[in-house]
């Protein structure tokens, strides 16, 4: 049996809509949307020479292995996860540090791009799944140091929870359902960080035994965007997390006020790293100058501007065919 507040939360995130939050947090969450296409379009891979071409949007302008390459992103949403993720999560050479993506960023986006182009979601549905992503990270990472709440935090830290949450919120799941593919996701996450602990302690033995080695790879945004997927589908298929799970974060939630953490939560989210509609654009634009025309980069930005209120499909289809098409080159 659920608490009534972790019962609240759970039912808060699975039905938050974007009409419904603060005005500047769902500025931010626009930012960082044109931010992360910027990333992926402008990626080192297979560049090309800016080739000026009209498009109409909702149709197709990519050629048939684009079409195609499209196609098997939006039916395999977990490697799509994986990818975007990891694409993210690399510095690009050049690249200014403030346009780097912290890995909340990248491993939120990721699962939500993914699932959103699974489910073809509109826009609205997008924004919404971003915004649970975003909202239950701030909150969990908040929660008191104790030992019930590790695994959460853990999950929190890493992302992986949000991640989760933003998928299952895509996938449009009850508040029941949500509970589960947050608990999945903060298992995963507790394991991945006592692997790593495990890693860095045995690493430095070794090293105070004469044997040199380089510190253990920790677990990027690429891996929390597709456990948090995985965590979303299981509980889609009606599989249901660890009892002890839900009982750690009934513990920890039990002394957390939801009606102070949320407000508290929107104004950490949008202390980190604001960014003004110009700012945005203007390096969005910089940015993809090399690798798409202005027609392209000025469509993105419009689609963007109003991404609550786009199609289904309307703008993955047009970022994934640009995409497919540098692939194709």
């Amino acid at each position: 049996m659920t608490d009534l507040v972790t019962a609240q939360f759970a039912q808060l995130i699975s039905n938050i809509a974007v009409e419904n939050m603060p005005t500047a947090a769902t500025e931010q969450i626009r930012w960082r949307v044109l931010k992360a296409l910027a990333t992926i379009l402008s990626a080192d891979i297979n560049p090309r020479e800016t080739v000026p071409r009209t498009t109409i949007i909702g149709t197709s302008s990519g050629s048939p292995a684009a079409l195609e390459a499209t196609g098997y992103i939006q039916n395999q949403p977990v490697l799509s996860a994986l990818s975007m993720g990891a694409m993210l999560e690399v510095r690009q050479p050049g690249a200014e540090v403030r346009s780097e993506f912290k890995a909340v960023d990248a491993a939120i986006i990721a699962a939500a791009w993914a699932l959103v182009q699974a489910c073809q979601g509109s826009g609205h549905v997008f924004m919404s799944a971003l915004a649970a992503g975003y909202l239950a990270t701030a909150v969990l990472a908040d929660l008191p140091d104790i030992d019930c709440s590790r695994a959460w935090r853990a999950g929190a830290v890493s992302a992986t929870v949000g991640a989760a949450v933003a998928a299952a919120r895509a996938s449009q799941l009850p508040a029941t359902a949500m509970l589960d593919a947050m608990g999945f996701a903060a298992a995963q996450a507790a394991q991945l960080e006592h692997n790593a602990a495990t890693a860095a302690q045995t690493s430095k033995n070794d090293a105070a035994g004469g044997a040199c080695q380089e510190p253990p790879d920790l677990p990027g945004p690429g891996r929390a965007a597709m456990d948090g997927v995985l965590s979303a589908q299981m509980a889609t298929l009606g599989g249901h997390c660890p009892p002890a799970l839900i009982e750690q974060l009934q513990l920890a939630m039990s002394i957390v006020n939801l009606e102070r953490a949320l407000p508290d939560a929107w104004a950490a989210f949008q202390r980190n790293w604001p960014c003004t509609s110009i700012e945005a654009i203007q390096r969005f634009r910089k940015q993809v100058a090399s690798v798409i025309s202005d027609g392209e980069a000025e469509t993105i930005i419009g689609l963007i501007l109003h991404l609550e209120h786009t199609a289904p499909g309307e703008l993955t289809t047009y970022v994934n065919e640009r995409i497919g098409s540098r692939l194709n080159s």
